[in-house]
C-alpha cells in the first residue's frame, strides 16, 4: 500500500483526500444516469452491485460472522439513508451539481439538531448562534425571493437531514457491529427500502447505463471505506475540513462536463456553512477535550 510509509498523521490526510476525491464519481455518475433511470432505481441497482462487490468478503468471513447484533438499528439506518439517498439522487437530476454538494454540507447542522433532539446533547448559546450562520448561508445558495425555489432543492435539503439522522443511529452502531458488517447491512437495506418505489417507475436499464452504475457503486463504496479508515487514523476535527475540497472538485468536473460553474452566492454561501461547522466541529473538541482533563484531575476516593 502506497500509505504504508507515511506518518499517521499524513496517512490519515491522505485517506481523508482519497475520500473527498471518491465522493465526487457520486453527483457525477448520478447526472449520467439521470437522462436513462429513475431516482429509486438508481439507488436500488447501486446499493445491490455494491453489496455484490462485498460478496468475496462475505465468502471469506462467513455470514455467521456478519450477523449484526442490532438488527433494529440496521433497518432504522438503511430506512433514513435510503430514503435520503433517493431525495439526493433526484435533486442532483434537477439542480447545478455544486449547488447541490453545497447545501449538503448542512449535514452536520442537521447532525446537531438531532443529538439536542434524541440524545440529549446540551448546545450552548455560540455552538447555536453557529449553527443559525450556518443555515444562514444555506439561504444564501438557495436565495428565495430572487431564485426560484423548487422541490429540488428541498429535497436536496431533506438528504442532508436524513444522512444525519443516520449519524445519530451509527453512534450506537458503532458499538454493536465492526465497520464492514455495517456497510453490508446498510447497502442491503438501502437496495430494500429502494425497491418498491423503483418497481413503481421501472426502466429496464440500458446498456450504456451499466458501467455508470458500477463506477457509481465502486465510487461510494471507497469514499465511505477512505473515510472510515481516515477518521481511525487521524481526529475528526483533521479529517473534516478535507470534505469541503468536494464542492471545488465537482465544480471543476461538472465545467467540461455540464457546462456548470457556480456562481458567487454559492461560492459565499458554501463558505459560511463551511466556517460555522468547522467553529462547531472545533468548539465541540475543545469542549471534549476539557471533560477529559477534569476527569482526569479528579481525585480517586481511597478504597
Amino acid at each position: 500500500m502506497v500509505f504504508a510509509n507515511l506518518t499517521p498523521t499524513a496517512r490519515g490526510i491522505a485517506w481523508a483526500l482519497l475520500a473527498a476525491t471518491a465522493f465526487t464519481t457520486v453527483p457525477i455518475s448520478v447526472r449520467f444516469l439521470a437522462p436513462y433511470l429513475p431516482a429509486a432505481e438508481i439507488v436500488m441497482l447501486r446499493n445491490f452491485i455494491a453489496v455484490a462487490l462485498m460478496l468475496p468478503w462475505v465468502m471469506a468471513t462467513g455470514w455467521s460472522g456478519l450477523k449484526p447484533n442490532r438488527v433494529d438499528l440496521h433497518l432504522m439506518r438503511g430506512t433514513f439513508n435510503g430514503i435520503g439517498m433517493i431525495f439526493w439522487f433526484w435533486g442532483l437530476a434537477q439542480i447545478p451539481v455544486a449547488d447541490a454538494v453545497a447545501l449538503q454540507f448542512t449535514l452536520p447542522l442537521f447532525a446537531l439538531i438531532f443529538a439536542v433532539l434524541f440524545l440529549g446533547e446540551r448546545v450552548g448559546i455560540r455552538r447555536s448562534g453557529a449553527m443559525l450562520v450556518g443555515f444562514a448561508g444555506a439561504l444564501i445558495i438557495i436565495r428565495p425571493g430572487f431564485a426560484e425555489v423548487g422541490l429540488a432543492t428541498f429535497a436536496v435539503l431533506g438528504s442532508a437531514a436524513l444522512y444525519a439522522a443516520t449519524l445519530v443511529v451509527m453512534r450506537s452502531q458503532s458499538q454493536n457491529d465492526k465497520p464492514l458488517t455495517i456497510m453490508l447491512w446498510s447497502n442491503l437495506f438501502m437496495a430494500l427500502i429502494a425497491v418498491i418505489p423503483a418497481a413503481l417507475v421501472w426502466v429496464t436499464p440500458p446498456a450504456a447505463a451499466w458501467p455508470w452504475l458500477v463506477f457509481l457503486a465502486c465510487g461510494g463504496w471507497l469514499a465511505h471505506f477512505s473515510l472510515t479508515k481516515a477518521l481511525i487514523t487521524i481526529d475528526a476535527k483533521i479529517a473534516a475540513p478535507f470534505d469541503y475540497l468536494r464542492m471545488p472538485l465537482v465544480a471543476l468536473i461538472a465545467y467540461p462536463l455540464f457546462g456548470e460553474f457556480p456562481d458567487a452566492p454559492t461560492w459565499v454561501g458554501a463558505a459560511v456553512i463551511a466556517a460555522s461547522t468547522a467553529y462547531i466541529a472545533r468548539r465541540d473538541a475543545r469542549i471534549a477535550r476539557e471533560r477529559r482533563d477534569a476527569e482526569a484531575a479528579r481525585p480517586v476516593p481511597d478504597a
